[in-house]
């Protein structure tokens, strides 16, 4: 069941002399990041660090990435729900974008909103990511309100 949106904002890098040394194909990006739950529950603040691979440049920084949060069905958008590491799940089919699964809870996944949308009838074949994402790190973000 979909709880929520998950959305972040990619910031540094967190090893620019890292990421420079390998060409940009692999690399660790500070990330701020939204949940808007679906149902109730109140809107969330993350922050955290997400490592890609590239095909061979950087990802520019101030880009934008959204994932649909799919957990069971009765799951309640609880205080701190995604603060957890995700890694991207090994067994998803070629071509596809891999969804992030919980290391921790491996009922809460993130599913990125970049592929086609539903209903297309493109027969195309959609161009490969410039990126995938390999694991992701969430931290709530305390209140400062």
């Amino acid at each position: 069941m979909e709880v929520g949106v998950l959305s972040c904002t990619l910031a540094q890098s967190i090893d620019p002399q890292m990421s420079a040394q390998s060409g940009g194909a692999s690399e660790a990006r500070q990330v701020l990041c939204t949940f808007t739950p679906a149902r109730d529950g109140a809107e969330e603040t993350y922050v955290g660090s997400l490592k890609s691979i590239s095909a061979g440049r950087t990802l520019p920084e101030n880009t934008a990435l959204l994932w649909m949060v799919r957990a069971p069905v009765g799951t309640k958008a609880t205080p701190g729900l995604l603060e957890q590491t995700y890694a991207a799940d090994l067994a998803a089919p070629p071509g596809h974008s891999a969804p992030l699964v919980g290391e921790r809870n491996n009922d809460i996944t993130l599913h990125t909103m970049s592929e086609q949308k539903e209903g297309s009838a493109s027969k195309h074949e959609r161009p490969a990511l410039a990126f995938a994402i390999t694991a992701i790190e969430l931290k709530l973000r305390a209140s400062t309100s």
